[in-house]
């Protein structure tokens, strides 16, 4: 057993074959994704990709090129220590594009270092700044489609020339600059990561025709997301094990603060994102962003529901009722915050109920008896009838009668519209067809529509075909003409 650098018996070896296979099975536009961030750390200036059908070229103008030839074979060493605005992490990302092909050269200052069926060596070159990395392998035509859609994704960094395949990759419009974002992310100390909380600024911007939004890591794609733009982290990200998609934890984070910094200034259709009502799921918004939210995506003189009788009430008081019950229940709750309920709009609008029984007397004889006449031939039950005085707040809350359906009585507000002196008066008479059609329900929905036509149908036919079953509630001026 050989003996490692730091002392410590070596207890591994790693199988090539097994190496080569798990990274040719990644995709393409993933493994040339690695050299693009180590170029772009290297601080080049001009980064070309070509992606042929049997090689694949990488080359830059980093002014140092290859700092150590191990870097290209050993895998897992690399830096041991990079801020977290450092792209490259785990030493890997060479090893994996070298592993990936048939056959590589590194051409970097000075020297090109060659793997081959023969092995690896290295030999001269004249080659004074930058890299050329050549990977020779066949790859298929959808293969190189995919590297290119996801390599034109790429923010190169300002002052950086990206050419790919002979086209200038061009960042998109941005849409805004988000400073001092607390996020998660991964700093290398003497080799090892550490995850640490820091500041950085997010940039959002929006996609091009035909693209997915993305997350970005200073940069460089990631991963497809749900909100509406490409949102590039200027920092590193914690990632998957692959480093092709973030922690889902952390993408509700990040989602979070870009909706808190951003709710009053996004449009109703931004908001209304699967991703917002995660982040409602998840996190405590603040009232100004929550307000913002409730404007923009309810409906105007919008209230909760609670239930048919009291959201129908809502309804014809003028207010928007809005059922939430698809939405998680933290959610729900954070609405529930700032958003009245059916119940307590009912409430504000028309106030504490202050009914007041009254008995008109004789007056409502006639009354009464059409409504017991009426109920036994529409519903097969007499019901019975109160008077009552309401005084309400607003003028749309007031009623002119109410059916309670429990007691089966019709109650009669006094201050409304209905006529005790001529029941048969059309407006009076159609007042108690309506309430009378609540027998079966409370909601005024398409069922309460064809019960009440009916009933009106019904009513029409005892006035042509037997005459003498509602003449004793008609008016006395009209009996006496």
């Amino acid at each position: 057993m050989g003996q490692a650098r730091n002392g410590r018996a070596e207890w591994f070896e790693l199988s090539e074959e097994g190496w080569r296979r798990s990274n040719r099975a990644r995709p393409l536009g993933q493994l040339v994704r690695e050299a693009l961030q180590n170029a772009f750390d290297q601080r080049a200036s001009r980064v070309k990709v070509r992606l042929e059908e049997d090689e694949v070229r990488i080359e830059d103008d980093a002014p140092a090129g290859l700092a150590r030839d191990e870097f290209a074979f050993t895998v897992f060493l690399g830096e041991k220590d990079t801020p977290p605005t450092w792209r490259g992490r785990k030493g890997r990302g060479l090893k994996e594009m070298i592993a990936s092909s048939d056959r590589a050269e590194v051409e970097t200052v000075g020297r090109t270092l060659v793997f081959d069926d023969t092995g690896r060596h290295v030999k001269p070159n004249t080659r004074r700044v930058g890299t050329c990395l050549k990977l020779f392998r066949r790859t298929s035509t959808r293969e190189r489609e995919d590297a290119l859609q996801l390599l034109r994704l790429t923010l190169p960094p300002p002052g950086v020339e990206l050419v790919i395949n002979g086209r200038a990759v061009r960042p998109p419009r941005l849409k805004d600059s988000l400073e001092d974002c607390q996020l998660e992310t991964v700093e290398l100390h003497r080799g090892v990561e550490r995850y640490v909380e820091r500041a950085a600024r997010v940039d959002l911007y929006h996609p091009r025709p035909g693209e997915t939004p993305h997350l970005f890591e200073l940069g460089l794609p990631v991963e497809p997301h749900h909100l509406p733009w490409h949102v590039d982290v200027q920092q590193r990200i914690p990632l998957a094990a692959e480093r092709d998609a973030a922690r889902d934890p952390y993408k509700r984070t990040l989602a979070a603060i870009i909706l808190e910094s951003l709710a009053p200034e996004l449009s109703r259709q931004e908001l209304s994102g699967a991703w917002v009502t995660e982040v409602l799921a998840h996190f405590t918004l603040g009232p100004e962003a929550l307000e913002a939210y409730v404007a923009k995506v309810l409906p105007a003189r919008a209230v909760l529901s609670v239930g048919p009788r009291m959201d129908d009430r809502a309804r014809q008081l003028g207010a928007k009722v809005v059922d939430l019950r698809g939405m998680p229940l933290p959610a729900v709750e954070q609405l529930e915050t700032i958003v009245e309920s059916a119940s307590t709009y009912v409430e504000r609008m028309e106030g504490p109920p202050k009914d007041i029984l009254v008995n008109p007397g004789p007056r409502a004889e006639r009354f009464v008896g059409l409504v017991r006449c009426l109920s036994r031939e529409l519903i097969g039950r007499e019901v019975r009838v109160e008077f009552f005085e309401r005084k309400a707040r607003d003028p749309s809350a007031q009623v002119d009668a109410e059916y309670d359906r429990e007691r089966r009585v019709l109650r009669v507000n006094m201050r409304g519209q209905v006529s005790l002196e001529d029941p048969l008066e059309s407006r009076t008479l159609g007042i108690v067809l309506h309430e009378l059609a609540h027998e079966a329900g409370d909601e005024h929905d398409f069922a309460f529509i064809d019960r009440l036509e009916s009933f009106a149908g019904r009513a029409l036919r005892c006035l042509v075909d037997r005459p003498d079953l509602l003449a004793p509630y008609a008016s006395l001026k009209r009996r006496a003409g």
